[in-house]
């Protein structure tokens, strides 16, 4: 049995040279540099060739999770992952249906837009959509991988929901989350038109939160997530609480600094010039270390403290371990120091053992610039 530690925090090169670890290596090494295409053929060239590999779990859910977010739905029943119970039988439950849907389009009537932005009681930002001729505050965000609305707002919409067999989705603690599925028709943000939008259907008290501090309530509508977000440039101006939006075009000058694996993922460095990786979670108020980062920069300061924090229906006090100093280079020749950080609650996203995960904290002051089109993560201060 190979060890996926090295492999697992991004050592590629301590892994063993041999034939089955070269070629998974590949694979990784395509997805960290955002190429999405080249990694989904070579894991299904993988996947269909030997069943029995030691990778092979590892193998069927980077696949899914890498074609599930390209849309590969005929693709994906033609191999015959949908029925590969090494995926979690939820995420294969979204997928047959999206197979049988109509496929999701976005239609710009400007190419450029600006539209209000205000922040939620958490910090994650939010802009006004329009469902059914209704509108609603949805969030921006990217920690979501698929858009999401409330119950009481589907039904208010007059959103058909689709049930076939239960299905749960994971929050950002890992507790899992009863869910049913819709597919909006058509979504309005600014001059942006969604059609079609697959959205998680979920309950209204686990979109509700109270905060014990304050007693203020917190009621989310829906969220815009990665599925979406992942065909925009986007641009969150906290500073100005505006949302830039604008389709994508190539740029010459890619900083190739953005890919996804199950989620969006930022590469940085550390204060000591080290690459790290760190999950994008805009949905996040604030930036969370992992327990790898610990290893990679000069004399980490742990505490625990009792926090409030968590996740969708899973919000409440916890001991934690916190980070008392980060300093990460986002840009070049730009560093942002972070204080008091907590650890991060679950993985984030497939397979690796991140650094950590950005919060919308990172940009408070400022801009923060999404180009998954052409791989590119910026702050602006």
């Amino acid at each position: 049995m190979n060890s996926l530690g090295p492999l697992e925090t991004f050592q590629f090169e301590l892994i063993e040279n041999t034939d089955e670890n070269k070629k998974f290596r590949s694979v990784l090494k395509y997805i960290t540099a955002g190429k999405d295409l080249q990694a989904i053929d070579l894991l299904k060239d993988l996947y269909l060739l030997n069943q029995e590999s030691s990778f092979g779990t590892s193998i069927a859910n980077l696949l899914f999770d890498l074609s599930f977010s390209q849309a590969h739905w005929k693709q994906m029943a033609h191999i015959g992952l949908l029925e590969d119970e090494r995926v979690e039988i939820s995420n294969r439950l979204l997928a047959k249906a999206c197979l049988n849907a109509k496929p999701v389009k976005l239609t710009f009537s400007k190419n450029h837009m600006k539209l209000p932005m205000e922040l939620s009681l958490s910090g994650c930002p939010t802009v006004k959509i329009v469902i059914n001729g209704k509108q609603k505050s949805f969030w921006l965000d990217t920690g979501a991988g698929m858009s999401v609305i409330s119950c009481s707002i589907a039904k208010e919409c007059q959103i058909p929901i689709f049930r076939e067999q239960e299905m749960v989705v994971g929050n950002s603690t890992n507790k899992k989350i009863a869910t049913d599925l819709a597919f909006i028709n058509t979504l309005d943000m600014g001059h942006l038109r969604i059609h079609n939008l697959p959205s998680l259907v979920i309950a209204d008290d686990s979109l509700t939160f109270q905060f014990p501090h304050s007693n203020e309530v917190m009621v989310i509508d829906g969220i815009i997530g990665w599925d979406v977000l992942q065909h925009l440039y986007l641009e969150i101006d906290y500073k100005q609480r505006e949302v830039v939006i604008q389709m994508p075009i190539p740029a010459d000058n890619k900083a190739n600094n953005l890919f996804f694996c199950g989620a969006p993922i930022v590469k940085v460095k550390s204060e000591e010039r080290d690459p790290l990786y760190f999950g994008l979670d805009t949905g996040a108020n604030q930036t969370h270390f992992g327990h790898p980062l610990l290893s990679k920069i000069k004399d980490p300061v742990i505490e625990k403290k009792t926090l409030y924090a968590g996740g969708l229906g899973d919000l409440k006090e916890r001991e934690l371990e916190t980070l008392e100093y980060l300093s990460l280079q986002v840009n070049p020749n730009q560093n942002i120091e972070f204080h008091n950080l907590r650890i991060m609650l679950s993985n984030f996203c497939t397979f690796f053992k991140l650094d950590g995960v950005i919060g919308s904290d990172i940009a408070r002051n400022g801009r923060l610039i999404i180009d998954y089109f052409n791989r590119s993560f910026a702050v602006i201060l």
